[in-house]
């Protein structure tokens, strides 16, 4: 049985194209990445800026599209079902960004941003509403009794939480966080990952976390590829430890962060 939740299949990523106008020349950002996430895993893409892991991301989650290579999401070209009313693919997959303030509107109340999904995916009634929105900040452990408040009431760990619950609204079986831990402090970042390691397993749910902090990747993931100037440099099993002989950028990588791993 294929237990393949999203592959990416021969990737690659140009802007730009030299012109009679303009002289200047097409830079391309990913070169052939292929990789395969199984249901149940979760999966870290490290590497520097510059690496190509925003690019990346916008092409999974179908915000941008792919010069070459396709994108499968349970065995099916995201272009397709993207064509089919995106239904299916926002419901399966669903994302965490590093500002928060892409998910949540500064001028609702954390009832309205935690429950819009389900207001454009449902027919729910306002009861409803507000006991899914209880259950989702419960699971994303914050206080229900705060839903009126105003986003921007919330503190930056928080405002994340609620962006996590907003996220867990439509019950996908995959969330991408890119870089959504990175502009907090420690402490938050140790309380979210024990979070989500904790949704992961009563849950069912994969991730791909998107990080140059590759601490953050060991400590989430199951697998993890590092990107160097657009292309695969390492592939990683946590079960397998790291490897004897380490890649020039695994050790930039690994310096960086201080990790002891």
């Amino acid at each position: 049985m294929n237990n393949i939740l999203l592959s990416c299949e021969h990737i690659s990523k140009t802007y730009g194209k030299t012109t009679w106008f303009s002289k200047k020349q097409p830079k391309t950002v990913l070169r052939d990445i292929s990789f395969g996430l199984k249901q149940g895993r979760s999966l870290g893409i490290a590497g520097i800026n510059g690496a190509g892991k925003s690019t990346l991301a916008k092409i999974i989650l179908g915000i941008e599209k792919p010069s070459s290579g396709t994108v499968r999401l349970l065995g099916e070209d995201i272009r397709i079902l993207q064509k089919k009313g995106r239904q299916t693919f926002r419901k399966t997959m669903q994302a965490v960004f590093q500002n928060p303030g892409t998910a949540l509107n500064p001028r609702w109340s954390a009832l309205q941003a935690v429950s819009e999904p389900l207001r454009n995916f449902y027919s729910l009634t306002e009861k409803e509403l507000t006991e899914k929105t209880a259950y989702l900040m419960q699971l994303a452990e914050l206080n229900p009794g705060d839903m009126h408040k105003n986003c921007t009431q919330f503190s930056g760990g928080q405002q994340q939480r609620l962006a996590l619950a907003r996220a867990l609204a439509l019950d996908p079986k995959l969330l991408v966080l890119d870089e959504a831990l990175s502009s907090l402090d420690m402490s938050t970042q140790a309380q979210l990952l024990k979070l989500l390691h904790r949704l992961k397993e009563t849950h069912a749910i994969s991730y791909i976390v998107i990080s140059h902090d590759i601490r953050l990747t060991f400590s989430l993931c199951d697998d993890i590829i590092t990107l160097d100037q657009g292309q695969i440099a390492d592939s990683l099993h946590k079960e397998e430890g790291l490897p004897a002989e380490r890649s020039p950028l695994l050790r930039q990588l690994l310096a960086r962060s201080g990790a002891v791993i």
